[in-house]
């Protein structure tokens, strides 16, 4: 793995690989769910975007200025599903990879990703998955 896949990991309230955050389901499609581990200031928060039968997911920071993207709210997918918004300063970022579409925010100064995964019974399980 890169550092770049790794990256998540060094928050210390980040989330064991194989951590089981419940049925895919639960989200409707084409929308994010936050997820939180930890309490207190070092909390670790994550979206996953739904993408039909599979998801993708972020660590729910924006690179601008490091708040929560949902920061002012929790309504961040675009209407269209393709891009994930700052509700504080509305940077755009590809739902497919994280990269910035636009606003304040550098070219390269994307999400952080986090690898999830759906398993044999509809369950988000974070971590690459297994090879068959």
């Amino acid at each position: 793995m890169t550092s770049e896949t790794e990256a998540w990991r060094k928050s210390p309230q980040a989330p064991t690989p194989g951590t089981s955050l419940g049925p895919l389901n639960d989200i409707p499609r084409g929308e994010a769910k936050e997820y939180v581990f930890g309490t207190g200031r070092r909390v670790f928060s994550m979206l996953v975007v739904r993408r039909g039968d599979a998801a993708r997911a972020y660590v729910n920071a924006c690179p601008h200025v490091w708040l929560p993207l949902t920061y002012r709210g929790g309504g961040v997918v675009s209407a269209d599903g393709e891009r994930l918004v700052c509700s504080n300063h509305y940077a755009e970022f590809s739902v497919e990879d994280g990269s910035t579409v636009s606003g304040p925010v550098t070219p390269d100064c994307g999400l952080t990703p986090v690898p999830v995964h759906v398993d044999a019974q509809g369950c988000l399980i974070i971590g690459d998955k297994p090879a068959e």
